[in-house]
């Protein structure tokens, strides 16, 4: 008899989870809902970018030398005409010098060549040559006595150089000095004249080529900017391909940033945006859009976007990564329902409507995406959807809430 009332409690007690199971299955579940309202809706692209310098510049010295001193610092402002750097300028001040003695010679030439020579010319033309060929006579006697002394470590290679350097100047004014008497003894012809002419002209010019390369010793900042890189030291020997000093342009920097190609139709020249540096989270700098490409990586989907700022901080320089928040709509009286009551499923963006007691999909086109308010297309005023949709199944047994949004 016990096993029997066992059996019929048994089958009591299933039959009670049966229907506690179906009737917790077919209770409706309680929803809140929103009303589809006018808002304003701004949706912002939050990109991260960098400060570039479009104008950035590469500088060298267009002779070779060596760094005699670097008169500026990485991350130091210079003017236009700024010094930057110098080399050492000894040789180049011995071109000019000799340069300008060869015009002055070749002027003189030119002009004895066109008056023609008189006796006393002659004679001091030959008293030129007697002195000058003493001079080199002495001057050799000087470069031997110098590089005996240099192999035995008692002088500088300097100091040979400067023995070298004036045997080589009086054996100049030597040999000058007796060609200007030959020409004394010949009678000036046209010909001659325009020879003399025309070296002195070619003198004059590698007078100028020697003034621009003293000049070029000292490398100066072609526009104002921003020292970014100094790539040499001082004491080195360089040349003209090398690049000393790279100078950014900071009056011209921009912000680029790399955004997802599905958005370019929506980004356009002159949307506003604001600028965050992640080392100064409390300060925001306003920005606009510049231009919208021609970067593109297909391969992952993305476009690049160049912004000019308004101000940067004034420690800002090009390389410094940036949060570009880029304002890509802004609908100030578009219909609008809270982002939680708007859901995505194979077919497209939807939301819930509340039925007969059932959730049913309505299809919606997005206009703008903000933070607390998406605007949509294809939905009328007034119409309550649900909300937190994709936490609801299209079909389930839905009742509204006592306490829904407005």
């Amino acid at each position: 008899m016990s096993n029997r009332l066992y059996w019929i409690l048994g089958i009591i007690a299933v039959a009670a989870v049966g229907i506690v199971g179906y009737w917790l299955t077919a209770s409706p579940t309680e929803v809140e809902t929103a009303r589809v309202q006018q808002r304003e809706v701004v949706e912002v692209y939050v990109a991260t970018g960098r400060i570039e310098a479009p104008r950035t510049s590469d500088l060298g010295v267009e002779v070779a030398g060596t760094v005699q001193q670097i008169l500026v610092e990485e991350k130091e402002e210079v003017e236009q005409g700024t010094p930057l750097l110098k080399l050492r300028t000894r040789n180049a001040e011995l071109a000019v010098q000799r340069a300008e003695a060869r015009v002055a010679t070749l002027r003189s030439e030119l002009r004895e060549i066109e008056r023609g020579p008189t006796e006393a010319e002659i004679r001091t033309a030959q008293s030129e040559i007697d002195q000058f060929a003493a001079q080199l006579a002495l001057a050799e006697r000087h470069l031997q006595d110098t590089q005996r002394l240099f192999k035995e470590d008692i002088v500088s290679e300097w100091e040979l150089e400067q023995a070298r350097t004036s045997v080589e100047e009086a054996r100049a004014r030597h040999e000058t000095a007796k060609a200007r008497l030959a020409r004394l003894r010949e009678r000036p012809l046209p010909e001659q004249v325009q020879a003399a002419r025309s070296r002195l002209q070619q003198a004059r010019i590698d007078l100028e080529r020697a003034r621009n390369d003293l000049a070029e010793t000292t490398l100066r900042a072609p526009f104002g900017g921003l020292v970014l890189a100094i790539e040499t030291d001082e004491g080195e020997r360089v040349t003209p391909e090398q690049a000393l000093i790279r100078i950014a342009d900071m009056m011209n920097v921009e912000v680029y940033a790399e955004v997802d190609e599905d958005y370019f139709g929506r980004l356009a020249p002159g949307q506003p945006a604001v600028l965050i540096f992640p080392s100064m989270p409390e300060e925001t700098f306003s920005a606009t859009v510049r231009r919208v490409g021609p970067e593109i990586a297909p391969d992952r989907g993305v476009i690049g976007v160049h912004l000019a700022p308004d101000s940067l901080p004034e420690n800002a320089f090009p390389g410094l990564t940036v949060d570009a928040n880029i304002e890509v709509a802004r609908l100030e009286r578009a219909l609008a329902v809270p982002t939680d009551a708007v859901a995505r499923d194979p077919k497209g963006t939807y939301v819930l409507l509340v039925e007969e007691g059932t959730a049913v999909r309505r299809s919606v086109d997005v206009r703008a995406r903000g933070d607390t308010w998406i605007a949509l297309e294809d939905i009328e005023a007034g119409t309550r959807v649900v909300r937190n949709a994709a936490e609801i199944t299209i079909g389930q047994a839905v009742a509204q809430a006592g306490g829904t949004s407005s």
